[in-house]
C-alpha cells in the first residue's frame, strides 16, 4: 500500500467564481509567515521518518510562491521523511503565475511533474471564470515547462462551462491535446455552494448546457482522448501509457496520506482529519503550537468499505471485491450481493471474476451508484 504526501498552498492572485478550495485572494502579507509555520508543521510531525510514494503540492496557486520557497519547502520534506527513490511529485500552477526561472529552480529541486490548471483555450470562457491567464500564456508555459525539463505534464480543462458550446469545448480539446501533455484531466464544472457560480445560477443570471449536451461533451472527450493515446483510467482523467497521476491513485485506492497547510486533510492509521482552513489562524496555532485539527472521523466496518466502492469505482479498472474482502476482512460479496445484482442489471456496473467496475453508462451515473451501497 502506497502512501502521499500533500502540501497546500492556499493563496491565489484572483478567486475563481467556480471554485470552492480552500483559498484567497489578498492575502499576500500572511506569504512569509506562512512559510515559516508551514516549516515548523512539517518539523513537527509524527510521522518523521515513514516512507512516501508521492508528494503534491495545491492550492489555491502554489506558484505564488516563489521557485526558491517551493524548493526549501520539498527539501524540508526530503530531509524529515523517507521519499521514495521515483518519487511523483507534482506541482499545480496557473499559467499566469509562473516564469521559466521559476520553473527551471523547482525542477532542479525534484518536482519532476506539473499541473496546469488551463480550464478553457477561449479567453471569454477564461473571463467569465475569473482565470488570469491568457490562452497564449498557456501555449507559453507549456513552451517553459519543457524547456525547464518536465517530461510529465498535465493539462486541467473544464466543460458544461456557461455559454459553452460543443464546437468551443472540441476546439478547447483540440487545441490542449495538440500541446501534447502526458496526462489530461477534464473535469465537468460542478456548482458549489458559496462559490460565485453557484450564486449566479440561483438568481437565473447562469446559463448552463442542458444535460443531454453535457453527457454529448464527456463523450467527445472520451473519443478524442482515445483517438489521440490516452487511456481514460478514471471518470475525468486520461494519461499516456505510464503517466497516471500516482498520487491520486492512493486517493481513489483510498490509502494513507499526510497533509500540510491550512485545510489540509490526511488520512492515517484509518482516522481522517482536516487543519485549520484560515491561513491566519493556521499560522496562529502552529506558532503557538496548539492542535491544527479542525475536525477528524474514523471509518471502520462497512462505513469504510463503502467509502473504498465509492472512490475505487471512480477507477475504469474497478474494484477487486475479493482484495477488498482481505483489507477489511469483513464478507463484501455477499453482503452487497444484491446491490450489486441490481446495478448490473440496472447496466451501470458489469463484473468480471472478482472485479466489479462502471459501464459506460454507469460513468454518468456514479453517484448514485456509489449511494447504493452506503445504504445497506
Amino acid at each position: 500500500m502506497k502512501q502521499g504526501i500533500y502540501v497546500h498552498i492556499p493563496f491565489c492572485h484572483r478567486k475563481c467564481g467556480y471554485c470552492d478550495f480552500n483559498s484567497y485572494a489578498g492575502m499576500d502579507a500572511l506569504i512569509e509567515p506562512f512559510i515559516e509555520a508551514l516549516h515548523r508543521e512539517i518539523e513537527a510531525s509524527p510521522y518523521a521518518g515513514e516512507r512516501f510514494d508521492t508528494v503534491f503540492f495545491g492550492g489555491g496557486t502554489p506558484t505564488v510562491l516563489s521557485g526558491d520557497a517551493l524548493a526549501g519547502i520539498l527539501e524540508h520534506l526530503t530531509q524529515q521523511f523517507d521519499l521514495a527513490s521515483n518519487a511523483e511529485i507534482t506541482c499545480e500552477a496557473n499559467p499566469g503565475s509562473v516564469t521559466l526561472q521559476q520553473l527551471q529552480v523547482m525542477r532542479r529541486a525534484g518536482f519532476n511533474r506539473l499541473s496546469l490548471g488551463v480550464q478553457s483555450f477561449h479567453l471569454d470562457e477564461l473571463r467569465r471564470m475569473d482565470r488570469i491567464h491568457t490562452p497564449e500564456e498557456v501555449v507559453r508555459s507549456v513552451e517553459w515547462a519543457r524547456t525547464a525539463g518536465f517530461t510529465n505534464l498535465n493539462l486541467d480543462l473544464i466543460f458544461a462551462l456557461p455559454q459553452q458550446t460543443i464546437e468551443g469545448w472540441e476546439a478547447n480539446l483540440r487545441k490542449a491535446i495538440a500541446l501534447q501533455p502526458e496526462h489530461l484531466a477534464l473535469y465537468a464544472l460542478m456548482l458549489e455552494p458559496n462559490t460565485r457560480f453557484y450564486h449566479l445560477y440561483q438568481k437565473g443570471k447562469l446559463s448552463l448546457p442542458d444535460d443531454e449536451t453535457q453527457v454529448a461533451m464527456f463523450r467527445l472527450a472520451q473519443r478524442l482522448a482515445a483517438e489521440a493515446g490516452y487511456r481514460q483510467y478514471e471518470i475525468s482523467n486520461y494519461a499516456q501509457a505510464g503517466y497516471e497521476c500516482q498520487h491520486n491513485l492512493i486517493y481513489w485506492r483510498n490509502e494513507p496520506y499526510l497533509g500540510f497547510g491550512p485545510g489540509a486533510v490526511s488520512y492515517m492509521g484509518g482516522k481522517r482529519w482536516t487543519n485549520i482552513k484560515h491561513p491566519r489562524e493556521y499560522i496562529r496555532r502552529v506558532m503557538a503550537g496548539e492542535s491544527l485539527e479542525f475536525e477528524w472521523e474514523r471509518l471502520t466496518g462497512w462505513d469504510a468499505v463503502a467509502e473504498t466502492l465509492m472512490l475505487g469505482l471512480r477507477l475504469l479498472e474497478g474494484v477487486d471485491l475479493e482484495t477488498l474482502e482481505q483489507r477489511f476482512s469483513l464478507p463484501v460479496r455477499t453482503h452487497y450481493a444484491k446491490t450489486i445484482d441490481a446495478l448490473v442489471q440496472r447496466g451501470w456496473l458489469e463484473r468480471e471474476g472478482k472485479t466489479i467496475r462502471l459501464t459506460q453508462e454507469g460513468l454518468l451515473w456514479h453517484s448514485e451508484v456509489a449511494m447504493a451501497f452506503f445504504e445497506k
